[in-house]
């Protein structure tokens, strides 16, 4: 088989991962006796996104997360307008198929002060007034898979964000029940470039077509 059918392939198998629309795992583990839902925070500095641009890819210290990308989220952030973007994350809820579920919010704080060009460009990007909250927002939802990692590679991150965003998760835990784990497909070549199916990790704030190296 060419590789190129062979990369095609285990790229459509990750997407279906992402989407939730496999019934079955990877492996299993047995999780601690609890009846309350696993409540927890990953505090992240930086964002990746996959060679293919199909994926947002958060690495924290146990779990990788993989997110389905929606193009208009990258329009947004290839544009002219996003170094005056905030993102406000609210909480993500993690099913017992290790799917994601939740939302965030890119907004662009003090509406009177921009220009009407610069109005007009945001709108244009699916931006929405907020006279409220004197700004322009746009939401997004968010889709994808859980998957967990056997290395800690948090550590290692490329061009760190201005800002940390802490971000709350919500898992299912049932007492006394075999929960679904994923393994997390990330993985580090021998020369230190995170790779995801044979496609590099691209740091996000860089947008180039250069892999990031663990250091």
């Amino acid at each position: 088989m060419p590789r190129r059918a062979v990369v095609k392939g285990a790229l459509a198998a990750l997407g279906a991962l992402v989407a939730g629309s496999l019934g079955g795992c990877l492996t299993s583990t047995l999780y601690e006796e609890q009846g309350s839902d696993e409540v927890y925070t990953e505090a992240v500095g930086q964002f990746y996104l996959t060679g293919d641009e199909q994926s947002f890819v958060i690495i924290g210290k146990q779990y990788h997360y993989f997110m389905q990308v929606d193009p208009q989220l990258l329009k947004a952030i290839r544009s002219g307008l996003h170094r005056r973007m905030q993102a406000e994350f609210l909480p993500i809820r993690v099913s017992y198929w290790q799917t994601l579920e939740g939302e965030f919010i890119l907004r662009i704080p003090q509406l009177d002060q921009l220009d009407p060009g610069q109005i007009e460009e945001a709108r244009a990007l699916g931006f929405v007034a907020s006279t409220s909250q004197n700004a322009l927002l746009q939401r997004f939802a968010i889709r994808g898979s859980r998957f967990t990692s056997k290395r800690d590679i948090s550590a290692y991150q490329a061009n760190p964000l201005n800002s940390t965003y802490t971000l709350h998760f919500s898992a299912y835990r049932e007492k006394s029940k075999v929960a679904q784990v994923l393994l997390t497909p990330v993985t580090v070549t021998a020369d230190g470039v995170l790779m995801i199916l044979a496609l590099p990790l691209l740091p996000l704030g860089l947008m180039v077509a250069k892999p990031f190296k663990v250091k």
